[in-house]
C-alpha cells in the first residue's frame, strides 16, 4: 500500500483540477526538491496540455494513462490518430513502446501500450504516455495499483 508524504484535501467531489494538480507539486518541490521525485503515476483523468507541459518543463518523469480513443499527432504520418491505432497489430499480452515521440495536445511524448481482454471478453488496450524511459513505463505503472489499495483503505474508515 502506498503511503501519502502530502496531500490536500479538496472542498468537492470528484479528482483534481489542473491548476490544483500543479500547485501541490510545485509545494512539494519548495519542500522537499525535484531530486526526491522517482516519477509520477496517475490514470486516465489526470491528462491535458497544461498539465504534461508543467511535468515535461520541470522534468518530472511520469508514467499516465491514456484512454484508448486520446488523439495523438503522429509525426511520421503528419495525422492525428486514436493512440490505440498505434497498438493495433499487438498479440494480446503484448507490449510495446511506440518508437518514435508524438504530440498529444501539443505536447511531445512517448506512448507504450499492452493489448489485452478485460473481464467480459473484450479488446481492451493499456496505454501510457512518458516524457522519457518509456522502456520502463509498464514496470513504473504496475506501482500504481498501491494508490488504489490506499483509496480502497481510505474509504473503509
Amino acid at each position: 500500500m502506498a503511503i501519502p508524504i502530502m496531500f490536500k484535501m479538496l472542498d468537492k467531489r470528484g479528482n483534481s483540477d489542473t491548476a490544483e494538480r500543479i500547485e501541490l507539486v510545485k509545494q512539494f518541490i519548495s519542500w522537499f526538491g525535484t531530486d526526491c521525485i522517482d516519477c509520477l503515476l496517475a490514470d486516465r483523468e489526470f491528462i491535458g496540455h497544461h498539465w504534461l507541459d508543467f511535468l515535461n518543463k520541470n522534468k518530472i518523469r511520469y508514467y499516465i494513462r491514456l484512454r484508448n480513443n486520446f488523439k495523438v499527432f503522429c509525426f511520421d504520418k503528419n495525422e492525428e490518430k486514436p493512440v490505440f491505432w498505434l497498438f493495433n497489430n499487438l498479440k494480446k499480452g503484448e507490449f510495446r513502446h511506440h518508437p518514435k515521440i508524438v504530440k498529444i495536445n501539443g505536447v511531445l511524448c512517448y506512448v507504450s501500450g499492452l493489448k489485452s481482454h478485460n473481464r467480459e471478453g473484450k479488446l481492451d488496450y493499456l496505454i501510457l504516455v512518458s516524457f522519457n524511459k518509456p522502456e520502463e513505463s509498464l514496470q513504473y505503472y504496475k506501482k500504481r495499483w498501491q494508490i488504489e489499495t490506499l483509496f480502497k483503505t481510505f474509504k473503509r474508515v
